[in-house]
């Protein structure tokens, strides 16, 4: 199969491409798009055996549920047997955004998406291109479009490297914003909880439901990066001594802003990662690591006390050193 590849306007998309991406999810295919977070993998969410594909060509177990993305509350509606006061409270301050709600699915909802839970997770992205292509297709299932357990994809390219020959088109709006999936709250439950800590900072979602959030933190493998091993260095006497032993052409580092390693940077390839702010060159530098040939990948220690995206973007570098 050969991969359509549509270089869309990121602000102004493209009606034709628009009109045939959405064609193509209504036959069934499979299409990725671009969010404020990652690139997504869609089918139409109410096409069972498109939705099977998706689980099929990533590799993916199929008891593992997928996100539905929505464009507008009458597809909320369509989705779900009821819209609790918490869930309209996060719809109305973070939508669209990185924010995933699990909420009670309805009967329309198949049982492909759901695996095998009586939930479903809905977001709304805050890009123009993926909005515009719900509007046009409706629903939209879609986890990352990434092959399983791979670093998620941040640009097209990324797409390409793992599922080109696979899926029926891309459409390619260059790189995303976040770089970092999204949060996700789950408020079938008596009491919310955070099932993954992402773009948008559990904090806010604190302040604005008046109530601390207990965030599970799922072990998961570490990233499939072919020959290439991440490491931690955990503190500084590790650091000082991954340094000391790397080889410079074989390897790079990832520190947080600070001088690393006492100039090491001089002789080593150096990769910069603002834990504070948005975490798009997370995966970028990942990948872009390995394609380089890398045999190592070493990460500085981590900073103490983190909180918002740092957090969630520490709990990603830990998987990755296979440090969960």
């Amino acid at each position: 199969m050969e991969t359509k590849r549509w270089i869309i306007d990121k602000d102004s998309p493209q009606k034709e491409f628009i009109d045939e991406a959405a064609a193509l999810l209504s036959r069934g295919e499979l299409v990725a798009f671009p969010t404020e977070t990652v690139y997504g993998l869609g089918a139409c969410a109410f096409n069972p055996e498109a939705v099977m594909q998706i689980f099929e060509v990533k590799g993916r177990l199929p008891q593992s549920p997928l996100l539905v993305h929505v464009s507008n509350q009458t597809q909320v509606k369509t989705l779900v047997t009821a819209i609790p006061a918490p869930a309209r409270l996060l719809m109305e301050h973070f939508w669209p955004g990185p924010l995933a709600l699990i909420l009670p699915a309805s009967a329309q909802v198949p049982g492909a998406v759901l695996g095998g839970k009586t939930t479903v997770g809905l977001r709304m992205p805050a890009h123009p291109v993926a909005l515009a292509l719900i509007e046009k297709a409706g629903p939209i299932a879609a986890p990352s479009a990434n092959l399983s357990g791979r670093p998620s994809p941040v640009s097209a390219q990324h797409v390409l490297d793992d599922l080109g020959g696979m899926i029926a088109a891309i459409l390619d709006a260059g790189p995303t914003g976040a770089g970092l999936e999204s949060t996700i709250i789950d408020l079938s439950l008596d009491r919310p909880e955070i099932l993954r800590q992402g773009g948008l900072p559990v904090e806010e979602l604190e302040a604005l439901l008046g109530c601390g959030l207990k965030a599970w933190s799922s072990a998961k493998p570490a990233y499939k990066t072919g020959d290439m091993e991440i490491i931690l260095g955990e503190d500084g006497g590790l650091w000082m001594s991954l340094m000391t032993e790397a080889d410079r052409d074989e390897t790079a580092i990832v520190h947080y802003g600070e001088i690393p390693a006492l100039g090491m940077a001089h002789s080593i390839k150096t990769y910069t990662l603002n834990l504070e702010g948005q975490g798009q060159n997370l995966f970028a530098i990942i990948r872009e690591a390995e394609a380089k040939g890398y045999k190592k990948l070493i990460f500085a220690p981590l900073p103490s006390a983190l909180s918002g995206v740092g957090r969630a973007l520490a709990e990603r570098i830990r998987r990755a050193a296979g440090r969960q």
